[in-house]
C-alpha cells in the first residue's frame, strides 16, 4: 500500500509539476552531516532548518494528518543538485522539475553521486526569503507531504536569482539506498 501511495504521489507530481517522489532500491550514502550552529546562517541551510521545524510538529497536508517526524540531515550532494537546478531555472526562465536538458530530480542527484532509495523535490519561484518559500510549500498539499515524508533522511536546498531578480528555490529530499 505504501508503494502504491508513493506511485500515486509521483504520478500526481508529474502531472501537476509540483513535487516528485520516487522509491527504488539503492545503496549506502555519503555526504550527510548534521548542521552546526555557525552554518545555519546561509539561506540554503536556513531552508532545511525551517523544514526541520515544520517536521517537528504534526500537521495536516490536504486531508492527511502527519505526526511529527525526525529532522533531516543536511546533505551537500543534494545541496549541489538543488543549486544546479535553481540556477538552470533562473537562467532559462522556467519552473519545472524537468531541467532544460530533460533531466529529472532522480537523474540530477544520482549524477552527483547520491545513491537514493527514494527522493523528492520541491521547487518554487518568487519567494523573497527562505521563510516565505517554506511557508508557501506548507500551504501546498503535495509540497507539504514531501516535507512531512517520514522516510526522507537527507535534504539539500538552494536558490538562484534570475537576471529579472526573480528567485528560484529548490529543496531535494532523499532516503539513501541500502
Amino acid at each position: 500500500m505504501r508503494f502504491a501511495a508513493l506511485g500515486i504521489s509521483f504520478l500526481l507530481a508529474f502531472l501537476s509539476g509540483c513535487v516528485a517522489i520516487v522509491n527504488i532500491p539503492g545503496s549506502a550514502q555519503e555526504g550527510r552531516t548534521r548542521l552546526q550552529h555557525k552554518e545555519r546562517a546561509a539561506p540554503e541551510r536556513r531552508i532545511v532548518d525551517l523544514v526541520n521545524e515544520a517536521r517537528g510538529r504534526g500537521r495536516k497536508c490536504g486531508n492527511t494528518y502527519y505526526k511529527a517526524v525526525r529532522p533531516l540531515a543536511w546533505n551537500s550532494v543534494l545541496g549541489q543538485a538543488a543549486l544546479a537546478h535553481s540556477e538552470d531555472m533562473a537562467q532559462n526562465g522556467f519552473l519545472s522539475h524537468t531541467g532544460s536538458s530533460g533531466s529529472n530530480p532522480g537523474n540530477r542527484i544520482a549524477k552527483l553521486g547520491y545513491k537514493w532509495a527514494m527522493y523528492g523535490e520541491n521547487i518554487g519561484q518568487g519567494y523573497g526569503t527562505p521563510e516565505e518559500a517554506v511557508q508557501g510549500w506548507l500551504k501546498s498539499e503535495a509540497h507539504c507531504k514531501n516535507i512531512m515524508e517520514p522516510d526522507f533522511r537527507d535534504a539539500g536546498a538552494a536558490y538562484a536569482r534570475s537576471s529579472k531578480l526573480r528567485n528560484y528555490w529548490t529543496i531535494d529530499f532523499g532516503a539513501p539506498g541500502r
